[in-house]
């Protein structure tokens, strides 16, 4: 059973996963409301939860390299490994600081912030990125697929939500690895038939 809000978010590279491996599971999407209610009797304060086997795990990029490991996602070595948590760790950072704007009420402060994510933020990424998939045989790292490459997935798409923006159109080999990427078996079906972000995610904490 996964926990999360009705978001794609922190929850979506989870799900992506499952539905990747094929995994049966129950998406509960909890309100504002219910997680208020929940949170204090819990062991860490956090969503996405999954529970398996009678057992609870929280943190979505633990829970991320956990399905990994499952699915024979990770890396071949410890050096592989390494890799992937680098480039895991750079795509949450670029999310972290989306977020740090998509989430300010309406006003002056906010769209500064995106003008900055839009003329600096972006570029320094996804030329990076970029450069990534030129080097790894069109994939972002090791030269196959990982779980770094399904949380690409998702980011990409959360990060395009936020900004109301495709944001891969100047990058031809990352825009190509995510029409790839979204045709993989469990995950095209999945695409088509989750249910949609809100029109505004802020009215879901708010």
């Amino acid at each position: 059973k996964l926990t999360y809000f009705n978001l794609t978010g922190l929850g979506e590279p989870i799900r992506l996963m499952l539905a990747y491996g094929n995994i049966k599971y129950e998406d509960y999407r909890i309100s504002k409301e219910e997680w208020a209610t929940m949170k204090p009797g819990l062991e860490w304060p956090h969503l996405p939860m999954l529970e398996i086997e009678g057992k609870t795990l929280f943190q979505s990029m633990a829970i991320c390299r956990y399905l990994a490991r499952q699915l024979n996602l990770n890396g071949r070595s410890n050096w592989a490994e390494t890799q992937i948590d680098m480039t895991v760790d750079a795509l949450n950072d670029f999310r972290a600081k989306v977020v740090s704007y998509y989430y300010l009420p309406d006003g002056e402060e906010r769209e500064k912030k995106k003008a900055v994510v839009l003329s600096e933020l972006l570029p320094l990424y996804l030329d990076r990125f970029e450069k990534q998939v030129a080097n790894n045989k069109g994939y972002l790292v090791v030269g196959k697929l990982t779980y770094a490459d399904i949380i690409f997935l998702s980011f990409i798409e959360y990060i395009s939500y936020m900004l109301d923006k495709a944001i891969l159109e100047k990058h031809p080999k990352l825009k190509e690895h995510h029409q790839r990427l979204k045709s993989l078996p469990g995950i095209e079906s999945w695409l088509k038939t989750r249910p949609p972000n809100p029109d505004d995610a802020r009215t879901l904490f708010s």
